[in-house]
């Protein structure tokens, strides 16, 4: 009896605990899939691709608005890879395409 009673116990603690184990889980995503940021056309076509800094500018401001911050990684060929920070916590990966201006969620 005193062992069925803990075996009962241990897995309602683990099936009580295993609904907070997903990191990142929000109600709304940081970075809807496929995002399109402002600067580019309406389907995610720019007219040339952007400079690191111009994609910079247009991460920082798109996220702004959200209140977050953007820190970023690696910024090689066409894509810009960046951390999206909450009161100093990551809570988004995000890979930004320079020519077509779309943001990608990877985290």
């Amino acid at each position: 009896m005193k062992y069925s009673l803990r075996v009962i116990i241990t897995m309602s603690f683990f099936i009580f605990m295993h609904q907070e184990i997903y990191a990142g889980h929000r109600e709304a995503p940081v970075t809807p899939y496929g995002d399109i940021c402002p600067l580019c056309g309406k389907y995610g076509t720019c007219k040339s691709m952007m400079t690191s800094y111009e994609a910079h500018k247009a991460m920082k401001d798109y996220y702004d608005k959200k209140g977050l911050e953007v820190s970023i990684d690696n910024a090689r060929g066409r894509f810009v890879r960046a951390r999206i920070i909450h009161y100093g916590e990551v809570v988004d990966v995000i890979i930004f395409d320079r020519l077509t201006g779309r943001v990608r969620s990877i985290f």
